[in-house]
């Protein structure tokens, strides 16, 4: 999966929830709403040890200031 596709997929999701990745990250295998959620799908499905990404609430840039 290139650096593009995987931000397509990451924006495509459900806000708030969880990317699992397969273990190369050549492919997004799951979504799940938690963290336990998206783990026990991609075990399900037959990936062991996914990759995890938090997708955030919105895709709008933040500012941190100090």
């Amino acid at each position: 999966m290139s650096p593009d596709e995987r931000i397509k997929a990451l924006k495509a999701a459900p806000p708030d929830g969880w990317a699992a990745f397969s273990d190369d990250e050549r492919n997004l295998v799951f979504y799940g709403s938690t963290y336990d959620e998206a783990v026990a799908n991609a075990e399900k499905g037959g990936v062991g040890d996914p990759v995890l990404v938090k997708i955030p609430e919105s895709w709008t840039e933040r500012v941190l200031a100090n």
